[in-house]
C-alpha cells in the first residue's frame, strides 16, 4: 500500500470513528432516561426489603453517574465545531461513561441482592440482564464501550448466584454466563456491521460525488472551464421548450475568433490556448443573468444562449461582449482586421417565422456569423431583419 492509499484509508477510518461517536452520543439521551426509570423501578420494588442506607448509596451513585454523562453529552454538543475537537477524545469519554454506568449497576448486584428473597433475586437478575441487552445497539458501535458496561454487571450478579450454592442458583448462574457470551458475540457482530455499513455508505457517497464530478466534466470545456457543446445543446433544447410553452423569445449568438489559425501560427498553440481562456472569461463576465450561458462549441467557436431575450437584446449583449474582448487588447499581428484579437458574431431569435426548431435557431445564428465574417470580420450580424425572409436573409449591424 503506498502513502496515498494509507492517507486515504486513515481519513476513511477517521470518518467512521466520527460516525460511531455521533451515533453513540445521539442515542445517549434515551439511555440516560432508561437508566433513571429502571433505577426508580428497582428502588420502588426493593424499598421494603432492602435497608435505606444501601438504597440511598446506590441511588446517589446512579444519579451522580447519570448527571455526569448528561454533562458530557452537553459538552460534546457544544464542542463539536471547536477547532481542537477530537472524536477520539470524545470516544474515550463515552467509554468511561459506559464503564461508570456498568459499575453502578454492578453495585446494585452487590448492595441490593436480597439473600433470602428468591423473587427479588430473580427480579434483580432480570432487570440487570435487560440493561445489558438494551445497551447492545447503543454501545456496540464503539470499541470497548459495550464490554466496559456489561462486564461489571454480569460478573457480580453471576457471582451472587454461584455463592448461593443451591442447584437453582447454579443453573441461573450458568444461564447468566450463556446470556453474557451471546450478548458479547452479538456486540462484536453489531459493531462490525456498523463499521462495514458506514464504510459502504462512505464509498457510496464518494462514488456519487465522483459521478457528479464526471457528469460535470462531461458538460464543461476542459480548457476554458465554461460550458461545452453538449451542455449548450441540452440547455438550448430545454430553453426552446420553455420559451414555446410560456410564449417567450429566445436568442442565440454564435461567435468566432477572427484569424485564429494565423494566431496559432504566429504565437504557437500554447499561446492560442491561453488566448481562448482569456476570451472565455471575458465573454462570461459580459453575462449578468443566471439563465444566460456561454459555451465553447468548437476550436475557436463560442455560442451564447440568452433566454427571454429579443433580437435587439441579443445585439446589446453581443456589443458588450465585443467591448470586453477589445478591452483585453490581446496582440494579433497576423490579423488583417486590426492588430489585436477580435470576434465576429451572428445573432438569431426564436420569434422569427422561419425558425421552428432549436437546430434552425442555431443554424440561423451560424448564417449570421458567416455574413459578419464575409463583410470583413470584427463585426456583428443579425439574422432576419424582415418578417418571413428565406433562411439566409441577413441584416448587418
Amino acid at each position: 500500500m503506498d502513502d496515498q492509499d494509507q492517507i486515504s484509508q486513515g481519513a476513511a477510518e477517521k470518518d467512521i470513528l466520527a460516525a460511531q461517536v455521533e451515533h453513540g452520543y445521539g442515542q445517549l439521551p434515551i439511555s440516560l432516561a432508561v437508566n433513571l426509570v429502571n433505577g426508580f423501578i428497582l428502588t420502588a420494588v426493593l424499598w421494603e426489603v432492602t435497608t435505606l442506607p444501601k438504597l440511598l448509596v446506590w441511588s446517589v451513585a446512579l444519579i451522580a453517574v447519570t448527571g455526569s454523562r448528561y454533562y458530557t453529552l452537553r459538552a460534546f454538543r457544544a464542542n463539536t465545531r471547536g477547532a481542537q475537537f477530537s472524536y477520539d477524545t470524545w470516544r474515550r469519554y463515552f467509554a468511561l461513561g459506559a464503564c461508570a454506568a456498568g459499575l453502578v449497576w454492578g453495585l446494585a448486584a452487590v448492595l441490593l441482592f436480597h439473600p433470602e428473597s428468591f423473587p427479588h433475586q430473580v427480579f434483580l437478575a432480570f432487570l440487570l440482564g435487560g440493561m445489558v441487552a438494551g445497551a447492545l445497539p447503543l454501545l456496540s458501535s464503539l470499541d470497548h464501550a459495550y464490554s466496559c458496561f456489561a462486564i461489571p454487571i454480569i460478573l457480580p450478579i453471576g457471582l451472587q448466584m454461584l455463592l448461593a450454592g443451591d442447584r437453582i442458583h447454579l443453573i441461573m448462574a450458568l444461564m447468566i454466563v450463556i446470556f453474557a457470551v451471546a450478548m458479547f458475540a452479538s456486540s462484536i457482530h453489531v459493531g462490525r456491521l456498523f463499521h462495514d455499513s458506514e464504510q459502504l455508505r462512505q464509498k457510496l457517497a464518494s462514488s456519487l460525488e465522483v459521478g457528479r464530478a464526471l457528469e460535470q466534466m462531461l458538460r464543461l470545456d476542459a480548457l476554458t472551464e465554461i460550458a461545452n457543446r453538449r451542455l449548450f445543446e441540452e440547455e438550448l433544447e430545454l430553453e426552446w421548450r420553455r420559451a414555446k410553452r410560456e410564449g417567450d423569445v429566445l436568442s442565440v449568438i454564435t461567435a468566432d475568433v477572427d484569424y485564429f489559425k494565423e494566431y496559432n501560427d504566429q504565437y504557437g498553440h500554447p499561446a492560442g490556448d491561453q488566448c481562448l481562456v482569456k476570451l472565455a472569461k471575458a465573454m462570461h463576465s459580459a453575462l449578468s443573468r443566471p439563465g444566460d450561458l456561454v459555451a465553447r462549441i468548437g476550436g475557436e467557436e463560442f455560442a451564447f444562449l440568452l433566454p427571454r431575450t429579443s433580437l435587439s437584446g441579443g445585439r446589446a449583449v453581443a456589443e458588450l461582449v465585443q467591448e470586453r474582448i477589445l478591452e483585453l487588447n490581446l496582440p494579433h499581428e497576423a490579423s488583417s482586421v486590426v492588430g489585436q484579437v477580435t470576434l465576429s458574431m451572428g445573432i438569431a431569435s426564436s420569434d422569427h417565422a422561419s425558425v421552428s426548431s432549436p437546430a434552425e435557431l442555431l443554424r440561423a445564428s451560424d448564417m449570421a456569423l458567416y455574413d459578419a465574417k464575409r463583410r470583413g470580420r470584427n463585426r456583428i450580424a443579425a439574422f432576419g431583419a424582415e418578417p418571413r425572409p428565406a433562411l439566409g436573409a441577413i441584416a448587418d449591424t
